[in-house]
Order: C-alpha cells, then sequence, then structure tokens
C-alpha cells in the first residue's frame, strides 16, 4: 500500500539528514527545521484507500477537506511546529480524507549507527498489541476451535476463579484479574512492572522464565471484583489470552498471529522479535525498560511495528476478510464502558494508545479511514496524547459548516 510513500520518504530522509540529540534526560537539544520531514503525500503516491462514506455517524467530526486540501502548506509548517516545540521525536503519520497526508520523521533511532527514524524504523508498540490478540482470539473463533463463552479453567486448571472467567472477560476486561503492569495515570504515560514481580524478571532469563513468573503472579492474586460486574482496564487480561490462543491453536502465540494476521494483510514487518531497524530506546527509565524484556510483553504489549505495517492494519482489517462478519462487529461495537477488542471506540472512530519503556505509541482512525493518526515513539518523553490533541484542536477551524 505504501511503497510510492516509502520511496518519497527515503529519498527525503537522506536529503535532509536528520539531526537529533540523544542520551540522557535533559541532554536532546532543541529541534532544527533539517529534523523534521513532512511531505503531504496525497497528490505524489498512490496510496489505495476506500472512500469516505457518506453517513458519518454524528460524533464523528466532519471536516472541510476542499479547504484543508487548501491550505495543505500552512497545516504542514502548523504540525511541523508543534513537533518541533514539544521535542516530540518518533515518526507521525496523519490523513483526512483522501487529499491530505502528513508524515514527520525525527530524532535518532541509532544515534551511535547515524541511524535515523523513518516510516521503516520498528519501535515497541505497548498496548496496541492488544487489537491483534484480540483479532487472533476472534479468528479462533470464526474455525470453531474457540467459543467467547469458555470459561479459562478448560486452559488454566489449577486456577481458583477459572470457572467464574470466561475468554469474553479476558477480551473486554470484565475479568476482575489485577494488572501485572502498573501505570501512573489513564495518559499511560508511565508503565511499569508490579512491585511484586519486577526484581524476579531479568534481562538475562529465557522467554519462558519470565513469562513463568508473570502467569504465576496474575494466577494467583484474588480478583478485584466479580466478573461481569464492572470493567477495568488490566494488561493480564491479554496475557493470558496469548497462552490461551497456543493452546486452542496448537501453535505458539507468535506463530499463530504471524500466520493468521500478519502474514494476510502482509504485515511483514511486524512480530514479536526484534531486529536491526528496531529503534533504541533513549531517556529510558531502569525499571519501565523491563517492560521490554523477554517474555514480559507478550501478547498485551510486546509487539514491534513500524508506521507503514500499521497502516496495513487500518487498511485491512476491517475490509480483506481475514475475520468473519460477526467478529467484525464485535471488534468495531463499543461495550457500556466504550471499550471493545484492545481499542476504545466512539462512533466510528477507534483509538488506543501504549507505553512500553521509552516507547510510545498511538493509533486512532475511523472505520471509513477518512482520519487516521499514527504516532511511534522511541524517546520517554514523547507524547503521542498530547501532540494529537494539538493537531485536532488547530484542525477544528476547519470543520464543516
Amino acid at each position: 500500500m505504501l511503497k510510492h510513500l516509502r520511496s518519497i520518504i527515503c529519498v527525503s530522509l537522506a536529503a535532509c539528514a536528520l539531526l537529533c540529540g540523544c542520551g540522557k534526560s535533559g541532554e536532546s537539544q532543541p529541534e532544527t527545521t533539517a529534523e523534521t520531514v513532512a511531505q503531504t503525500t496525497a497528490a505524489a503516491t498512490a496510496v489505495t484507500t476506500k472512500p469516505a462514506t457518506v453517513d458519518t455517524p454524528a460524533n464523528v467530526k466532519r471536516y472541510d477537506f476542499l479547504s484543508i486540501k487548501q491550505k495543505t502548506d500552512e497545516i504542514n509548517e502548523t504540525f511541523n511546529k508543534y513537533i518541533s516545540e514539544r521535542r516530540f521525536k518518533g515518526v507521525v503519520y496523519m490523513k483526512l480524507g483522501n487529499d491530505f497526508e502528513y508524515l514527520s520523521a525525527t530524532g535518532s533511532s541509532d544515534s551511535n549507527n547515524h541511524k535515523n527514524n523513518s516510516i521503516n524504523t520498528r519501535f515497541y508498540i505497548g498496548s496496541l498489541t492488544e487489537q491483534f490478540t484480540a483479532a487472533a482470539v476472534l479468528s479462533l473463533v470464526d474455525s470453531g476451535k474457540l467459543s467467547l463463552d469458555d470459561t479459562i479453567d478448560e486452559f488454566f486448571p489449577d486456577y481458583e476463579y477459572g470457572d467464574s472467567i470466561t475468554v469474553e472477560n479476558l477480551l473486554n476486561m470484565t475479568s476482575g484479574i489485577p494488572n501485572y503492569v502498573v501505570r501512573s495515570d489513564i495518559s499511560d504515560m508511565a508503565a511499569d512492572l508490579h512491585i511484586a514481580i519486577t526484581d524476579s524478571v531479568k534481562d538475562d532469563n529465557s522467554f519462558e522464565e519470565n513469562k513463568e513468573i508473570i502467569l504465576d503472579w496474575i494466577l494467583s492474586q484474588e480478583l478485584r471484583f466479580e466478573p461481569s460486574t464492572s470493567f477495568e482496564s488490566s494488561d493480564s487480561n491479554y496475557y493470558l489470552l496469548g497462552e490461551i490462543i497456543a493452546s486452542a491453536s496448537g501453535k505458539s502465540y507468535e506463530e499463530y498471529i504471524k500466520s493468521e494476521i500478519f502474514k494476510p494483510l502482509a504485515m511483514n514487518a511486524t512480530s514479536c522479535g526484534s531486529d536491526e531497524k528496531l529503534a533504541l530506546p533513549y531517556d529510558g527509565r531502569e525499571e519501565g525498560e523491563k517492560l521490554c524484556y523477554s517474555g514480559v510483553g507478550y501478547s498485551a504489549c510486546g509487539i514491534i511495528s513500524n508506521i507503514s505495517d500499521l497502516l496495513k492494519w487500518t487498511d485491512g482489517i476491517f475490509y480483506d476478510k481475514i475475520l468473519s462478519d460477526e467478529s467484525i462487529n464485535i471488534m468495531r461495537t463499543a461495550t457500556e464502558d466504550g471499550y471493545s477488542c484492545g481499542m476504545y471506540v466512539s462512533g466510528d472512530r477507534l483509538t488506543a494508545s501504549g507505553r512500553c519503556g521509552a516507547y510510545s505509541s498511538m493509533l486512532s482512525y475511523t472505520t471509513d479511514k477518512s482520519e487516521i493518526f499514527v504516532s511511534l515513539s522511541n524517546y520517554n518523553y514523547s507524547d503521542p496524547s498530547h501532540l494529537r490533541g494539538l493537531f485536532r484542536k488547530y484542525l477544528s477551524k476547519y470543520s464543516a459548516k
């Protein structure tokens, strides 16, 4: 989908020779004009998009797309200014309608080797992982290998509460299971392992050793509330779903999600393992970095991806028939708490954000793709939620009358 976009961005990145501060907190330098690469690519690229629907839900913002197209340069300059002033470092993409696209790549992916963040740079995506895990669960439901009504004692026979918690409870965060990840506030700007396990999880442990530590802790905790009576976001739900996917499919979690989700959508840069294209973390905190250790993020926050692949996801999840219509409807329909399958749903808009050590992420899009915002960063102090808020506030001047 982004073949032409990649070519333009690679050329632009090379020409601009991005310069970026890095290292310890407080050492980063102010952004310069050369550090920001922003392209409006609608006229120059052949990105395949489906037209925006006419009957947009009332709570989805309507824009005067013609005015936005006419003010492309002004909008680009304003967005560049926001990124520079907030010293955001990473990759940001925004699309409005079929005529406006914005892309910015700033900061280093590996300062020691003079590598800069680009559209192909891979990042930990944190809790964005959960929507992919949810899709894998629904894929197994579609194939008859799993039911949302299954109680989880089938997969965790020694778990005290297994006969009262269903797969659906895990999927919709209504199980009452405590979170093995602790976040400072709802903005998700800091995330650490629970204090009870932080000393046991180690960088030199194997994948299975760290996973066993986390599973043992999750399955030994008392519930915070009776299943199905309340909602509380807890990564532990999706950690357990990874094991359920493996058990029901007969494959490892990574093998199954790769073959049934990533491969059909041509998400070739998305996986649970790192490579040379993974951006190094900067300004990270020691405890938060443990979330990136092998086996720790797993099916809750362990996936690594890039901007290109996340756009393939928004382009294909509801249109490429990797799931049944019933499963697609489940993903798109919010519970009374506004949550569904790893995303928060508001009308036609789905939004999720993530934090994993120094890495932060955000994905927000309408299902007709008339508006898409994607952000990935490897700098601890980047705040994608705030940046998106600034973008949308500025764009409100172009709201349709």
